[in-house]
């Protein structure tokens, strides 16, 4: 487990370059012994409090500002050691003595002492197995469906580079978040239809394409790798629901799914509609590690019930028509009477909604003009 040194002290103000040259070359030190992570913080907005404060504690004075500093080891040992070595360095090394090397501040004030962590939350730089990572439109005229999106998702769009295939990237902000490409012939041949299709990261495809048979699903596409891009394979459910599972090339993490915060132009919620929850549950659970997290009654309509993947990612429900099995992205929007607007002017249609959900936004249904499914979700003004 980790352990942190914490140090507040008083620096004078005019010191400050002072202090970060010392800081910089006694935190050499630490690294070198073993620190996995140092922040020397200046002090730019310390309030005085009614009882104590930052200030107080190291009796701070009118030229001087608060440094608030944390050293991240891997462990207590690593620490012990390291301490014991810097005492015995500051008796051979002129940069280490402080009598020869002063600190830049009133050493004496310093208030320092040694953390165990009890709770630790941080938000992943990487995408982990089970994560939704990309949203993939299938259309039958792709240029029509960009203008669609755009109009009412603000997206833009650049091409992927793929040698040979029209495949168009979705981008909402500085982020991509999907891609688009329109039906073949010989994809319509084999029951291709307009729709939004989700990728699941996994940490290997062909052992998860392997545990999907094993439970039932179907390869609708043998995994295949894409250069530059990672591998991928398009199944199904046993309960005939498409998707894709994916393992990316390179680092870095996703953001198709806010799960940091909302984000409009991202996808906001990923719901199944399934002819059998009980075995919908056995199958994505053991398969992504997912995990239910309550449920809302919905009458006669049955059961909603929620994924947690770390955050809430979605959600199960019972198929309420007679249709196959699937899985709806539903997009942010930024005001849900605005984006309702711009998919009815642009030849879409409501199929639901708009309706208020938990939280306070609003969720509707739709179809796109080439009859993809598809959510929104956003407030209103």
């Amino acid at each position: 487990m980790t352990y942190i040194d914490g140090f507040v002290i008083a620096v004078p103000t005019a010191n400050k370059q002072a202090f970060i040259n010392h800081a910089r070359l006694g935190n050499s030190v630490f690294m070198e012994l073993g620190a996995i992570r140092i922040l020397e913080c200046w002090g730019d907005d310390v309030p005085e409090g009614k009882q104590t404060d930052f200030r107080r504690a190291v009796q701070a004075k009118d030229n001087e500002t608060v440094v608030f500093s944390w050293v991240e080891w891997p462990d207590k040992a690593t620490r012990d050691a390291a301490v014991a070595e810097m005492d015995q360095r500051m008796k051979t090394d002129d940069h280490l003595n402080p009598e020869k090397n002063p600190m830049p501040f009133d050493g004496m004030r310093m208030i320092y002492g040694g953390f165990t962590p009890v709770v630790t939350l941080e938000k992943p730089k990487t995408n982990r197995p089970g994560d939704y990572i990309w949203y993939e439109l299938l259309t039958r005229d792709a240029e029509a469906a960009q203008d669609f999106y755009a109009s009412m998702l603000g997206w833009r769009y650049a091409d992927s580079g793929q040698t040979g295939v029209d495949y168009r990237i979705i981008n909402a902000g500085p982020h991509s978040v999907g891609g688009l490409m329109a039906i073949t012939p010989e994809m319509a041949e084999h029951g291709a239809r307009p729709t939004w299709l989700g990728y699941i990261a996994v940490a290997d495809v062909d052992t998860c394409v392997a545990d999907i048979l094993s439970r039932g699903g179907q390869v609708l596409m043998p995994a295949m790798d894409i250069p530059m891009v990672g591998r991928i394979a398009m199944v199904a459910d046993p309960q005939g629901a498409p998707f894709y599972v994916m393992r990316p090339q390179g680092e870095g993490k996703s953001l198709a799914f806010a799960d940091d915060f909302p984000r409009p132009g991202h996808c906001a919620w990923n719901e199944l509609s399934t002819s059998d929850q009980t075995a919908a549950w056995d199958f994505y659970g053991p398969l992504f590690g997912w995990t239910q997290d309550g449920e809302m009654d919905m009458g006669p309509m049955g059961k909603y019930q929620f994924i947690r993947h770390r955050t809430l990612i979605g959600a199960m429900m019972p198929l309420l028509k007679s249709d196959r099995s699937h899985w709806l992205p539903y997009f942010r929007v930024e005001n849900i009477d605005i984006a309702k607007a711009a998919v009815e002017a642009g030849g879409g249609r409501i199929t639901t909604g708009p309706d208020e959900i938990p939280g306070g936004d609003f969720a509707m249904n739709c179809l796109d003009p080439q009859g993809a499914p598809f959510g929104l979700v956003g407030g209103r003004a």
